[in-house]
C-alpha cells in the first residue's frame, strides 16, 4: 500500500514549498486528525479565504483560491456534461452553472478507482471518518417523524468537538451527528448518489440491539412512504461511540424532480433517519434525523487511497483512487527531490484521477509523493510512487486503459461546455495576504 497516515515528522518535508505554504499544508495536516477539514477551515462560507494554523483568515491572491493544474488534451474526449445533485459548496469554486459538471465516461480506470477497497491497515482517514460496513436494511415502514432539532454547528452537522450528552444510566439515546456527500453515482452504471452518515450513541451503556439508518430522497419536507429510499442495519454500538456509515440511494432519484423548463432533474430534499424503524426505546427521538436541501450537504474531506502502478517511467500514466476529490480537476502536486511539480491531468472525478507523471530526465529510480489538491485548496494525504528513467531508445510510454464503449444516452440536464484545452499550469502562488482575525465560527443555516 502506498497511502499512509498524516502527522508527525514524516510529512514535514512536504510543507515547505511555495504551493504547500500557499494552502497552509502544515496547518491542514494538523487539523486532519479529527476530520471535517473544509468546514473547520471556513471554506463552506465560499472562496477567498481559509483559516490558517495561526487562527487568522488568509486570502488567496490572483485566482480567488481556485486550484487547477495542467489538463491533457484527452480530458474532454471521454467525458460528458452531467446534471446531478452535487453540493452547492462546489459551485463557488468551479465558476459555471450549479450542479452541472464534465464527468468521465465509465471506463477501466473509473471502475478501478470506484470500487477500490481501502483496507483499515492503511486507511488514511481519521478513525471516525472510516465507514463501517453493514447489511442493507430490508424495509422501511412509514411513521410520522417529529420536528427535528438542528444538527450541530452547520445544517449538515459535524462530529468534531460536539459536547457529550449526559444520560441516566438506564436510558437509551441515539443522535444523528452529521451527513456528508461522497459521490454522485454514475449514469452509465445506473448508480445513485452516496452519502456518509455519522451516528452517536449518547447512552451510558452499549446498545446491542440492531437498528436501521435510512435515507429518503424527495422534493419537499415530507417523508412520504412512496419516496425512494435506502438504508443499512447497525447491529450494535458502544456507549458514547460515534460510527460512520455509507448509504447509496437508488439511481431513480436523479430524475425525480423537474427543472425550470419541466425537464427531469435530481431530487432536491434529503431525509435522514437514525433508528428509522424505531427498534430502540429512546428517551427522545427529536435528535434522530434531519430534513435538508440536498445541495446544502457538505462533501467529505479529500483523501488519497492508492496509486497504480507503484513504479512508473518518467512521463508515464498513473491512476489514483480516493474520495472527496470534487467533480472536476484541481491539482496533483508531485514532490520529488524537494521540488513541487504539477502532474498533467488526463481524467478526474470525485473518486479518482488519471494523470501523467512529469517527464523528467532521471538517472535512477527516484521516490516521489503525490498530493491531490481539490479545487478549493483542501489537500489529501500524500501517496508514494517511484518514478523511473524513461526506457532507452525512445520506447513509448504505455497509456492507461482506453475507455470502454459508452451508451449514447446520458442523464438529462443543461449542458456545460467541455473544458478549454489544453490549460497551462497554474503559476506558483504569491505569499497569502493576512486580513483581520475571525471570531467564533457562526452557525450557518
Amino acid at each position: 500500500p502506498s497511502g499512509h497516515f498524516v502527522g508527525g515528522d514524516h510529512v514535514k518535508h512536504l510543507t515547505h514549498g511555495p504551493v504547500a505554504k500557499h494552502v497552509d499544508l502544515a496547518g491542514q495536516y494538523r487539523l486532519r486528525h479529527d476530520g471535517d477539514l473544509a468546514r473547520r477551515m471556513g471554506l463552506h462560507h465560499g472562496p477567498g479565504g481559509h483559516l490558517s494554523s495561526a487562527g487568522r483568515v488568509v486570502r488567496y491572491p490572483g485566482h480567488g483560491g481556485f486550484h487547477h493544474g495542467p489538463i491533457h488534451p484527452r480530458y474532454a474526449k471521454h467525458g460528458f456534461s452531467w446534471h446531478s445533485r452535487w453540493p452547492s459548496y462546489y459551485t463557488a469554486f468551479y465558476g459555471h452553472r450549479p450542479y452541472v459538471y464534465w464527468y468521465p465516461r465509465w471506463s477501466s480506470w473509473v471502475r478501478w478507482s470506484w470500487y477500490y477497497n481501502c483496507l483499515p491497515v492503511w486507511d488514511p482517514r481519521p478513525l471516525w471518518c472510516r465507514p463501517w460496513i453493514y447489511v442493507s436494511c430490508p424495509m422501511w415502514v412509514y411513521w410520522e417523524t417529529p420536528v427535528w432539532q438542528p444538527l450541530p454547528v452547520v445544517v449538515s452537522g459535524t462530529w468534531v468537538d460536539v459536547a457529550k450528552v449526559e444520560m441516566p444510566a438506564d436510558d437509551f439515546d441515539l443522535q444523528l451527528m452529521a451527513v456528508r456527500f461522497v459521490d454522485p453515482g454514475h449514469p452509465d452504471e445506473k448508480l445513485g448518489p452516496r452519502y456518509r452518515v455519522w451516528v452517536r450513541n449518547n447512552s451510558a451503556v452499549a446498545i446491542d440491539r440492531p437498528f436501521d439508518v435510512v435515507l429518503l430522497a424527495g422534493n419537499d419536507d415530507k417523508a412520504a412512504p412512496e419516496l425512494p429510499w435506502a438504508g443499512i442495519r447497525i447491529d450494535a454500538i458502544g456507549a458514547g461511540e460515534t460510527r460512520a456509515v455509507d448509504i447509496r440511494l437508488p439511481f431513480d432519484v436523479q430524475t425525480m424532480g423537474r427543472d425550470e423548463q419541466g425537464r427531469p432533474a435530481p431530487f432536491s430534499t434529503l431525509h435522514v433517519l437514525v433508528d428509522g424503524n424505531r427498534a430502540i426505546d429512546e428517551i427522545s427521538e427529536v435528535n434522530n434525523g434531519t430534513t435538508l436541501a440536498a445541495d446544502l450537504v457538505l462533501p467529505v474531506d479529500p483523501s488519497a487511497f492508492e496509486v497504480q502502478p507503484k513504479e512508473v517511467e518518467a512521463g508515464g500514466e498513473l491512476l489514483l483512487a480516493g474520495e472527496g476529490l470534487g467533480p472536476e480537476p484541481g491539482r496533483v502536486i508531485v514532490h520529488l527531490g524537494g521540488i513541487e511539480m504539477d502532474a498533467e491531468i488526463i481524467g478526474w472525478y470525485d473518486l479518482g484521477v488519471s494523470l501523467k507523471a512529469p517527464a523528467l530526465p532521471l538517472a535512477a529510480p527516484t521516490e516521489a509523493e503525490l498530493i491531490v489538491l481539490r479545487r478549493d485548496g483542501v489537500a489529501t494525504n500524500p501517496v508514494a510512487v517511484t518514478i523511473k528513467p524513461k526506457a532507452a531508445g525512445g520506447v513509448a510510454i504505455p497509456e492507461a486503459a482506453a475507455p470502454e464503449a459508452a451508451p449514447e444516452a446520458v442523464a438529462p440536464g443543461p449542458a456545460v461546455p467541455a473544458p478549454e484545452l489544453p490549460k497551462a499550469a497554474v503559476p506558483e502562488a504569491q505569499p497569502p495576504e493576512e486580513i483581520a482575525p475571525i471570531g467564533p465560527e457562526p452557525n450557518v443555516p
